[in-house]
């Protein structure tokens, strides 16, 4: 038997890769999709409810990069403080209800579980350093799981797969470099597909480990087994993204929008995302 689930999709000025709102029939929960350049409009969108969850994605071409999940009793809001205090991320979504259909038991639970949930799966990086441990009647535990599978399920529908691990299949033209730390390292960035190319000859910090990114993870293990030195990349290594690319290098956890500079001293979000 087929089982169908009906999502509408509102466009905000009819731009398909702006402001979108989406809700699912039977549900009251409500999802608000916010380019960080679109944020000053979003205030503006009526009736919107204030209570729930949300997710600061570092997002190109489907591909996450940096993840963020928090909660929200002020609705949309709430961004304006991370647009101000975390730079990385290029958009938001959130996942919104009203007050009787969201209690704090129960906001302070769905929170818990989305930070656990980035934290545990993926091969991007999260801010979230860790989970809280919120009291939950076992009388509401159902109502969170629900909620958390509508918001996974919804989060796929729009193409941010938080359970995606990116492989690592090239290029560009222009070169990108990091110098952080003394470890130097060259690559190119690919637009067209959202990769990067760390090239032949960089230097590979192994001393310091990936605070987590899988893929980075298994590639370092690949190349350079259980070395804890600093390394020479015989060969060019691609990576699902300039972020995953940089923690490979670097080791800890890594903004590559940012790290990832030209001959000129601008970095990849300069240059492909017209960011300062």
């Amino acid at each position: 038997m087929i089982s169908l689930t009906t999502m509408t999709m509102q466009l905000i000025d009819n731009e398909p890769d702006g402001i979108r709102i989406c809700r699912v029939e039977g549900e009251s929960l409500v999802t608000v999709v916010v380019p960080r350049e679109k944020l000053a409009e979003a205030r503006h969108l009526p009736e919107l409810p204030f209570r729930g969850v949300y997710y600061l994605l570092d997002e190109d071409h489907g591909v996450l990069s940096r993840v963020y999940a928090g909660q929200t009793t002020q609705g949309l809001g709430r961004l304006e403080a991370h647009k101000a205090k975390k730079e990385f991320w290029n958009k938001a979504v959130m996942f919104l209800d009203d007050d009787n259909n969201i209690d704090r038991d129960v906001l302070d639970s769905l929170e818990a579980k989305a930070i656990d949930y980035v934290r545990k799966h993926g091969s991007y990086e999260t801010d979230n350093s860790a989970t809280p441990s919120p009291r939950l009647s076992p009388y509401k535990e159902e109502r969170v799981e629900e909620l958390h599978a509508s918001i996974l399920f919804r989060m796929r529908a729009l193409g941010y797969d938080l359970d995606r691990v990116e492989a690592m299949p090239t290029t560009g033209s222009t070169l990108f470099y990091t110098k952080k730390n003394g470890v130097r390292a060259s690559g190119r960035y690919d637009k067209d597909t959202g990769r990067f190319t760390v090239l032949a000859g960089s230097m590979v910090e192994l001393s310091r480990p990936v605070l987590k990114n899988q893929g980075a993870i298994a590639v370092r293990r690949q190349l350079f087994g259980e070395a804890s030195d600093c390394m020479e990349l015989a060969d060019d290594v691609e990576f699902a993204s300039p972020s995953a690319a940089a923690v490979f290098v670097l080791g800890g956890s890594q903004n590559g929008w940012t790290e990832w500079v030209n001959d000129a001293g601008q970095t990849l979000d300069y240059v492909y995302r017209g960011e300062n």
